[in-house]
């Protein structure tokens, strides 16, 4: 069997595990079972499942239109699609009704700037056309940000400039020494955060970068490392112990003029790889075959 096949009978059972048992009645405030689709799987999901939906970022702020694509294989097209996204506390914030092209192709945008969209956190997504089978939900983040001018952040603080156009502000403290000026940038492709700092004899340096901003995850739960780099070379860090929404990196700094950080991290959805793909199909596969056997010693008499 190839391992494009298992891949394709794992995405299946994934996906058909946590659409299952859901209703568009339930108040929901978190979705561990939603499914955030990688550019790069697009095609593969449309050609398993019935319905599936994606967003051009998971990130976004209350400034933000959100656009949203999602594909309806014709042979399901009995009836409209229902859209239903609800807000971090469980309140639903837009209902929309749909229909697709004649491939099975739709899109429309969310507009995140108004009273109703206020929450930070997370937000649940979810279609779905005629039965429960053909249902997909995902998940998008809003978070605060700053408009136009970097000096709305205070001093204590770091101006990070999105691809976004959007302001975030990362707050630090240094050991000794005085920094006399600060910037920094953070690209969501490629989760990076490049800090630019002036200054000198400071000692080290403490970033208290949010969570929404950068994360860096090896499964929903479980934090990973970042990946450091000082001046071009990577480095080592200290990571203190910090609150359930931050994450505080601290950093030695030679008594440099200045100094280039980066702060790379990770998607907060784990991707699976090929191993891990083989590894939990055939544990299913054992489970089933086990299951079977005992099942027909009880039968036999």
């Amino acid at each position: 069997m190839s391992l494009s096949v298992l891949t394709a009978l794992f995405l299946s059972l994934v996906v058909s595990l946590s659409l299952s048992g859901t209703s568009y009645a339930e108040s929901e405030t978190t979705c561990t079972n939603c499914v955030q689709i990688p550019s790069y799987e697009i095609d593969l999901y449309k050609e398993i499942f019935p319905l599936t939906v994606w967003t051009d970022s998971q990130i976004y702020d209350h400034y933000s239109t959100v656009k949203v694509n999602g594909y309806l294989k014709p042979q399901n097209t009995i009836a409209p699609i229902l859209v239903v996204v609800t807000n971090p506390v469980g309140n639903v914030v837009t209902i929309q009704q749909l229909s697709p092209d004649i491939d099975g192709n739709f899109s429309f945008e969310l507009n995140t700037h108004s009273p109703l969209w206020a929450q930070n956190g997370e937000y649940i997504l979810k279609v779905q056309s005629g039965a429960e089978t053909r249902q997909f939900r995902t998940t998008f983040t809003l978070v605060s940000s700053l408009v136009d001018s970097s000096d709305k952040c205070g001093s204590g603080e770091i101006s990070i400039l999105a691809n976004n156009g959007r302001i975030y502000c990362i707050p630090f403290n240094v050991a000794k020494g005085i920094v006399t000026g600060t910037e920094g940038k953070l690209n969501s492709d490629t989760k990076t955060i490049t800090l630019n700092l002036r200054g000198h004899d400071i000692e080290s340096i403490i970033l208290d970068v949010p969570r929404y901003i950068l994360d860096s995850k090896s499964s929903v739960n479980d934090d990973s490392v970042f990946t450091v780099m000082y001046n071009g070379k990577m480095t080592e860090y200290q990571e203190l112990e910090g609150d359930s929404d931050s994450r505080q990196i601290k950093l030695n700094s030679p008594a440099t003029s200045k100094a280039t950080i980066e702060i790379i991290g990770t998607h907060a959805v784990p991707e699976f790889g090929s191993i891990s793909i083989l590894i939990l199909l055939v544990s299913i596969v054992s489970i089933l075959v086990v299951s079977k056997s005992v099942s027909n010693r009880f039968v036999k008499f």
